[in-house]
Protein backbone atom coordinates (compact mmCIF):
# COMPACT_ATOMS: atom_id res chain seq x y z
CA UNK A 1 0.00 0.00 0.00
CA UNK A 2 1.27 3.56 -0.80
CA UNK A 3 1.42 6.18 1.76
CA UNK A 4 1.03 10.07 1.30
CA UNK A 5 4.48 11.25 3.08
CA UNK A 6 1.99 14.14 4.94
CA UNK A 7 0.61 11.03 6.82
CA UNK A 8 3.20 8.58 8.07
CA UNK A 9 6.35 8.57 9.59
CA UNK A 10 9.25 8.56 7.38
CA UNK A 11 10.95 5.21 6.58
CA UNK A 12 14.45 4.42 5.86
CA UNK A 13 15.74 1.96 4.00
CA UNK A 14 19.49 0.78 4.45
CA UNK A 15 21.25 -1.57 2.05
CA UNK A 16 24.66 -2.81 4.23
CA UNK A 17 25.08 -3.50 7.39
CA UNK A 18 28.71 -2.76 7.58
CA UNK A 19 30.65 0.16 9.50
CA UNK A 20 29.05 2.65 7.36
CA UNK A 21 24.97 1.38 6.96
CA UNK A 22 25.42 0.09 11.17
CA UNK A 23 26.43 3.81 12.23
CA UNK A 24 24.19 5.49 9.73
CA UNK A 25 21.06 3.63 11.07
CA UNK A 26 22.31 4.06 14.70
CA UNK A 27 22.49 7.95 14.60
CA UNK A 28 19.16 7.93 12.33
CA UNK A 29 17.35 5.80 15.21
CA UNK A 30 18.65 7.92 17.59
CA UNK A 31 16.88 10.34 15.93
CA UNK A 32 13.78 8.80 16.22
CA UNK A 33 13.32 7.45 12.19
CA UNK A 34 12.46 4.02 11.49
CA UNK A 35 15.18 2.36 9.83
CA UNK A 36 15.02 -1.30 8.15
CA UNK A 37 18.37 -2.96 7.37
CA UNK A 38 19.20 -5.51 4.57
CA UNK A 39 21.92 -7.16 4.21
CA UNK A 40 23.08 -10.19 2.19
CA UNK A 41 25.33 -12.10 4.67
CA UNK A 42 24.19 -14.49 7.91
CA UNK A 43 25.96 -11.56 10.25
CA UNK A 44 26.42 -7.86 9.93
CA UNK A 45 30.12 -6.84 9.73
CA UNK A 46 30.91 -6.65 6.42
CA UNK A 47 34.86 -6.47 6.14
CA UNK A 48 34.46 -6.32 9.90
CA UNK A 49 34.74 -10.17 9.82
CA UNK A 50 35.54 -13.05 12.13
CA UNK A 51 34.75 -16.65 10.73
CA UNK A 52 35.34 -19.73 12.53
CA UNK A 53 36.13 -23.14 11.16
CA UNK A 54 36.52 -26.55 11.53
CA UNK A 55 38.59 -27.52 14.62
CA UNK A 56 36.76 -24.05 16.70
CA UNK A 57 39.42 -21.68 15.34
CA UNK A 58 38.32 -18.55 14.29
CA UNK A 59 39.92 -15.78 12.00
CA UNK A 60 40.09 -11.87 11.72
CA UNK A 61 40.04 -12.37 8.00
CA UNK A 62 38.94 -8.83 6.92
CA UNK A 63 39.72 -5.73 8.19
CA UNK A 64 42.66 -6.27 10.53
CA UNK A 65 42.29 -3.08 12.91
CA UNK A 66 41.01 0.29 13.18
CA UNK A 67 42.89 3.47 13.69
CA UNK A 68 41.56 6.31 14.80
CA UNK A 69 42.20 10.19 13.81
CA UNK A 70 38.54 12.39 14.59
CA UNK A 71 37.43 12.75 18.19
CA UNK A 72 34.07 11.61 17.23
CA UNK A 73 35.46 8.09 15.73
CA UNK A 74 37.95 7.90 18.89
CA UNK A 75 35.10 8.35 21.51
CA UNK A 76 33.17 5.60 19.73
CA UNK A 77 35.94 3.28 20.31
CA UNK A 78 36.13 4.48 23.99
CA UNK A 79 32.66 3.37 24.38
CA UNK A 80 32.98 -0.02 22.12
CA UNK A 81 35.80 -0.37 24.84
CA UNK A 82 33.85 0.13 27.63
CA UNK A 83 31.14 -2.02 26.74
CA UNK A 84 34.29 -4.78 26.34
CA UNK A 85 33.61 -5.01 22.46
CA UNK A 86 36.86 -3.90 21.39
CA UNK A 87 40.47 -3.51 22.61
CA UNK A 88 43.95 -2.27 21.31
CA UNK A 89 45.97 -4.52 20.16
CA UNK A 90 49.53 -4.42 20.42
CA UNK A 91 51.54 -7.74 18.22
CA UNK A 92 55.50 -8.16 17.83
CA UNK A 93 55.61 -6.42 14.54
CA UNK A 94 58.01 -7.42 11.72
CA UNK A 95 58.93 -4.10 10.99
CA UNK A 96 59.90 -0.94 12.72
CA UNK A 97 58.26 2.20 13.20
CA UNK A 98 55.97 3.77 15.05
CA UNK A 99 52.05 3.49 14.23
CA UNK A 100 49.07 4.69 15.80
CA UNK A 101 47.40 2.27 18.31
CA UNK A 102 45.66 -0.56 16.44
CA UNK A 103 41.85 -1.28 18.08
CA UNK A 104 40.37 -4.81 17.35
CA UNK A 105 36.96 -6.48 18.32
CA UNK A 106 36.69 -8.37 21.17
CA UNK A 107 36.73 -11.32 20.66
CA UNK A 108 36.83 -10.76 16.97
CA UNK A 109 36.40 -8.32 14.74
CA UNK A 110 32.53 -8.86 14.29
CA UNK A 111 31.97 -7.86 17.92
CA UNK A 112 32.73 -4.41 17.04
CA UNK A 113 29.23 -3.26 16.21
CA UNK A 114 26.64 -5.67 17.64
CA UNK A 115 26.69 -3.11 20.58
CA UNK A 116 25.55 -0.18 18.00
CA UNK A 117 23.01 -2.98 16.25
CA UNK A 118 20.94 -4.27 19.22
CA UNK A 119 18.02 -2.49 18.55
CA UNK A 120 18.45 -2.01 15.03
CA UNK A 121 15.43 -3.77 12.59
CA UNK A 122 17.95 -5.80 10.40
CA UNK A 123 17.24 -8.46 8.20
CA UNK A 124 19.98 -11.06 7.34
CA UNK A 125 20.77 -13.04 3.95
CA UNK A 126 18.24 -10.62 1.99
CA UNK A 127 19.69 -9.59 -1.00
CA UNK A 128 18.08 -6.68 -2.39
CA UNK A 129 17.80 -6.98 -6.09
CA UNK A 130 16.11 -4.62 -7.69
CA UNK A 131 14.58 -0.74 -6.62
CA UNK A 132 11.56 0.72 -8.26
CA UNK A 133 9.93 4.20 -7.50
CA UNK A 134 6.44 4.04 -6.07
CA UNK A 135 4.61 6.93 -5.71
CA UNK A 136 6.50 9.38 -3.40
CA UNK A 137 8.54 6.09 -2.26
CA UNK A 138 10.46 3.91 -3.08
CA UNK A 139 9.66 -0.11 -3.36
CA UNK A 140 12.40 -2.83 -2.93
CA UNK A 141 12.63 -6.32 -4.19
CA UNK A 142 15.13 -9.15 -2.86
CA UNK A 143 16.39 -11.68 -5.03
CA UNK A 144 14.21 -14.33 -3.43
CA UNK A 145 10.80 -12.39 -4.47
CA UNK A 146 10.32 -10.56 -1.57
CA UNK A 147 8.32 -7.11 -1.75
CA UNK A 148 9.12 -4.07 1.14
CA UNK A 149 7.27 -1.14 0.02
CA UNK A 150 6.76 2.38 0.54
CA UNK A 151 10.63 3.70 1.89
CA UNK A 152 10.99 7.55 1.70
CA UNK A 153 14.77 7.01 1.57
CA UNK A 154 17.03 4.13 0.45
CA UNK A 155 20.79 4.04 1.19
CA UNK A 156 23.10 1.73 -0.28
CA UNK A 157 26.40 1.46 1.28
CA UNK A 158 27.27 -1.68 -0.48
CA UNK A 159 30.43 -1.45 -2.93
CA UNK A 160 30.04 0.99 -5.44
CA UNK A 161 29.62 -1.52 -8.30
CA UNK A 162 26.99 -3.34 -6.63
CA UNK A 163 25.48 0.03 -5.61
CA UNK A 164 25.56 0.91 -9.34
CA UNK A 165 23.84 -1.51 -10.40
CA UNK A 166 20.61 -1.10 -7.57
CA UNK A 167 20.93 2.86 -8.99
CA UNK A 168 21.03 2.35 -12.67
CA UNK A 169 18.23 4.52 -13.54
CA UNK A 170 20.09 7.85 -12.31
CA UNK A 171 22.88 9.00 -14.79
CA UNK A 172 24.37 11.33 -12.04
CA UNK A 173 24.88 9.25 -9.51
CA UNK A 174 26.22 6.21 -12.21
CA UNK A 175 28.83 8.80 -12.98
CA UNK A 176 30.14 9.45 -10.06
CA UNK A 177 30.26 5.78 -9.03
CA UNK A 178 31.94 4.61 -12.53
CA UNK A 179 34.93 6.99 -11.02
CA UNK A 180 35.65 5.00 -7.75
CA UNK A 181 38.54 2.03 -7.76
CA UNK A 182 38.38 -0.57 -5.12
CA UNK A 183 40.83 -3.39 -5.54
CA UNK A 184 40.26 -7.12 -4.40
CA UNK A 185 41.80 -9.24 -1.54
CA UNK A 186 42.39 -13.04 -1.47
CA UNK A 187 42.45 -13.97 1.68
CA UNK A 188 44.27 -17.50 3.80
CA UNK A 189 42.90 -18.49 7.27
CA UNK A 190 45.02 -21.65 8.20
CA UNK A 191 46.42 -23.28 11.03
CA UNK A 192 49.60 -25.26 11.66
CA UNK A 193 50.13 -28.57 13.43
CA UNK A 194 53.51 -26.55 15.02
CA UNK A 195 54.96 -23.19 15.48
CA UNK A 196 55.87 -20.86 11.93
CA UNK A 197 59.49 -20.44 12.78
CA UNK A 198 59.10 -16.16 12.77
CA UNK A 199 59.62 -13.63 15.70
CA UNK A 200 56.64 -11.42 14.62
CA UNK A 201 52.85 -11.64 15.50
CA UNK A 202 51.92 -9.33 12.96
CA UNK A 203 53.77 -8.51 9.68
CA UNK A 204 53.56 -6.37 6.53
CA UNK A 205 55.24 -7.04 3.27
CA UNK A 206 56.17 -4.55 0.93
CA UNK A 207 56.87 -7.00 -1.82
CA UNK A 208 55.83 -10.27 -3.75
CA UNK A 209 52.72 -11.59 -3.43
CA UNK A 210 51.92 -11.75 -0.08
CA UNK A 211 51.26 -8.11 1.62
CA UNK A 212 50.04 -9.18 5.35
CA UNK A 213 50.29 -12.39 7.99
CA UNK A 214 48.47 -12.07 11.33
CA UNK A 215 49.16 -14.39 14.44
CA UNK A 216 45.28 -14.67 15.51
CA UNK A 217 46.08 -15.10 19.42
CA UNK A 218 47.82 -12.62 19.44
CA UNK A 219 44.80 -10.72 19.28
CA UNK A 220 42.77 -9.73 22.75
CA UNK A 221 40.85 -12.05 23.68
CA UNK A 222 40.70 -14.45 20.93
CA UNK A 223 42.27 -17.50 22.53
CA UNK A 224 42.00 -20.83 19.85
CA UNK A 225 45.26 -22.18 18.38
CA UNK A 226 48.96 -20.48 18.73
CA UNK A 227 49.31 -21.59 15.41
CA UNK A 228 46.18 -20.17 13.77
CA UNK A 229 47.29 -17.21 11.22
CA UNK A 230 45.90 -15.14 8.84
CA UNK A 231 47.80 -13.99 4.84
CA UNK A 232 46.68 -11.31 2.71
CA UNK A 233 47.66 -11.41 -0.46
CA UNK A 234 48.92 -7.92 -2.35
CA UNK A 235 46.24 -6.32 -4.75
CA UNK A 236 48.18 -7.00 -7.65
CA UNK A 237 48.14 -10.66 -7.36
CA UNK A 238 44.80 -10.94 -6.15
CA UNK A 239 43.39 -9.44 -8.97
CA UNK A 240 45.51 -11.43 -11.35
CA UNK A 241 44.20 -14.58 -9.67
CA UNK A 242 40.64 -13.33 -9.12
CA UNK A 243 39.00 -16.02 -10.49
CA UNK A 244 40.44 -19.07 -8.71
CA UNK A 245 38.37 -21.10 -6.58
CA UNK A 246 38.71 -21.42 -3.00
CA UNK A 247 40.94 -24.28 -3.28
CA UNK A 248 43.04 -23.29 -5.75
CA UNK A 249 43.67 -20.24 -4.07
CA UNK A 250 44.12 -21.51 -0.79
CA UNK A 251 46.84 -23.85 -2.32
CA UNK A 252 48.86 -21.07 -4.02
CA UNK A 253 49.34 -18.87 -1.36
CA UNK A 254 50.56 -21.26 0.68
CA UNK A 255 53.49 -21.70 -1.64
CA UNK A 256 53.75 -17.86 -1.90
CA UNK A 257 53.56 -17.56 2.04
CA UNK A 258 56.14 -19.89 1.83
CA UNK A 259 58.56 -17.83 -0.50
CA UNK A 260 57.42 -14.60 1.67
CA UNK A 261 58.74 -16.00 5.22
CA UNK A 262 61.71 -18.13 3.62
CA UNK A 263 61.11 -21.41 4.90
CA UNK A 264 59.04 -24.39 4.31
CA UNK A 265 55.55 -24.41 6.27
CA UNK A 266 54.89 -26.84 8.92
CA UNK A 267 52.30 -29.12 8.31
CA UNK A 268 48.63 -27.74 7.70
CA UNK A 269 45.37 -28.76 9.80
CA UNK A 270 43.25 -26.13 8.07
CA UNK A 271 43.64 -24.11 5.11
CA UNK A 272 40.72 -22.08 3.80
CA UNK A 273 40.47 -19.05 1.12
CA UNK A 274 38.15 -16.43 0.98
CA UNK A 275 37.90 -14.03 -1.98
CA UNK A 276 36.99 -9.97 -0.91
CA UNK A 277 36.14 -9.07 -4.29
CA UNK A 278 35.77 -5.20 -3.47
CA UNK A 279 38.26 -4.94 -0.68
CA UNK A 280 40.36 -1.84 -0.55
CA UNK A 281 39.53 1.78 -2.18
CA UNK A 282 42.27 2.93 -4.60
CA UNK A 283 40.77 5.66 -5.37
CA UNK A 284 38.20 6.92 -3.34
CA UNK A 285 35.07 9.40 -4.83
CA UNK A 286 36.50 12.41 -2.34
CA UNK A 287 33.62 13.13 -0.73
CA UNK A 288 31.03 11.52 2.13
CA UNK A 289 28.23 10.45 0.21
CA UNK A 290 26.67 10.34 -2.99
CA UNK A 291 22.76 11.89 -3.57
CA UNK A 292 20.17 12.08 -5.96
CA UNK A 293 18.01 15.23 -7.28
CA UNK A 294 15.46 14.57 -4.70
CA UNK A 295 17.71 13.14 -2.08
CA UNK A 296 15.74 9.92 -1.63
CA UNK A 297 18.62 7.75 -2.55
CA UNK A 298 22.10 7.89 -0.86
CA UNK A 299 25.20 6.09 -1.48
CA UNK A 300 28.26 5.87 0.88
CA UNK A 301 30.55 3.82 2.36
CA UNK A 302 34.33 4.08 3.03
CA UNK A 303 34.66 4.23 -0.57
CA UNK A 304 33.89 7.71 -0.46
CA UNK A 305 36.77 8.79 1.76
CA UNK A 306 39.51 6.60 1.62
CA UNK A 307 40.45 3.10 3.05
CA UNK A 308 40.09 2.76 6.37
CA UNK A 309 37.05 1.67 8.77
CA UNK A 310 37.03 5.22 10.29
CA UNK A 311 36.28 6.23 6.61
CA UNK A 312 33.48 4.19 6.81
CA UNK A 313 31.98 5.10 9.80
CA UNK A 314 32.06 9.37 8.53
CA UNK A 315 30.41 8.79 5.39
CA UNK A 316 27.69 6.71 7.76
CA UNK A 317 27.31 9.36 10.02
CA UNK A 318 27.28 11.96 7.15
CA UNK A 319 24.66 10.14 5.33
CA UNK A 320 22.35 10.26 8.82
CA UNK A 321 22.96 13.72 9.50
CA UNK A 322 21.71 14.74 5.39
CA UNK A 323 18.80 12.40 5.44
CA UNK A 324 17.55 14.15 9.05
CA UNK A 325 17.61 17.38 7.42
CA UNK A 326 15.52 16.39 4.40
CA UNK A 327 13.20 14.48 6.64
CA UNK A 328 12.83 17.46 9.00
CA UNK A 329 12.29 19.86 6.40
CA UNK A 330 9.60 18.21 3.67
Amino acid sequence: MQHDRKTHSPRIAIIGAGMAGISCAHALQQRDFAVTLFDKSRGIGGRLATRRIEGGDSFDHGAQYITTRSADFSALIDRLRHDGAADEWQPRLGTDGAHHPWFVGTPGMSALLKPLAEKLDIRLSTTVSTLERSGNAWQLQTADGALFESFDVVISTAPPVQTRALFADDTLMQTSLDAVRMAPCWTLMITFAAPLAVDFDARRFDTGAISWLARQASRPEHGGSRHAWVVHAGAEWSAEHLELTPEQAAGAMQRELARAVGQALPDTIVAQAHRWRYAMTTQALGQPFLTNTDRSLFAGGDWCLGASVECAYRSGVAIAEAVSKRLRTD
